[in-house]
């Protein structure tokens, strides 16, 4: 609702207006400096202080509130539980930094690669979900395309009944199916195996000299 802030002009025609209705004054007056469009309107065709309405809304200012600035809600329970809650395990995780001594050289697995193992983020596993249903899709497309090559291959040339070209199909469809599951699986254990055997490796760093450039 557009409103509109009162100036001192406009106060002054408000109370020089004899035949304004007490209501509608006191809202023109004690509403915190500012005036609705409703009222304003009303108590142009109540009073008709000037001649017209654009005349009477040059004696306001329009309010424009500030978007900016919101205003402050009182936090709730469990907003304040929460920040306990973390606040302590903060605190626990310093104690345990406190109390576990620091190893004597930083590695690069330390920190980085097992805290990434231990917490994947939602774009690590929403590319983990994608790469598993293509391969799934590409193993049916795959089961699909064999069993229909040997559906029509036995008809075409062997001219076999339907129930042996069935049973060709299905037995072919799994044995393709069988196939890329143990090549995938195959393939998933070579990336763990070569995972475990990067972690393994440690990358200790040294310094092996030290330069003052003052002196030099």
């Amino acid at each position: 609702m557009t409103r509109y802030q009162t100036t001192p002009a406009f106060k002054e025609l408000i109370e020089s207006a004899s035949n304004i209705p007490s209501s509608l004054k006191s809202r023109l007056l004690h509403s915190d400096s500012l005036v609705t469009h409703t009222d304003l309107i009303e108590f142009y065709k109540t009073c008709k202080p000037t001649d017209t309405l654009l005349d009477l809304i040059k004696l306001t200012k329009l309010d424009i509130p500030n978007k900016n600035i919101s205003p402050n809600k009182p936090k709730t329970k469990e907003y304040l539980a929460l920040m306990e809650r973390l606040r302590l395990e903060e605190k626990e995780r310093e104690y345990k930094r406190l109390i576990t001594p620091s190893p004597e050289y930083e590695t690069l697995y330390d920190n980085t690669l097992m805290g990434d193992e231990e917490q994947m983020s939602v774009a690590q596993m929403h590319k983990e979900l994608k790469h598993q249903l293509t391969t799934i899709v590409n193993i049916l497309i795959s089961v699909g395309s064999v069993a229909y090559a040997i559906w029509y291959w036995t008809e075409s040339s062997w001219g076999l009944p339907v129930s042996y070209r069935l049973l060709l199909s299905i037995f072919f469809g799994l044995l393709v199916l069988i196939a890329e599951v143990v090549v995938y699986m195959g393939y998933l254990n070579k990336i763990e195996d070569a995972r475990v055997r990067e972690r393994k490796k440690k990358e200790v760093k040294k310094v092996i000299r030290t330069v003052d450039l003052k002196k030099e």
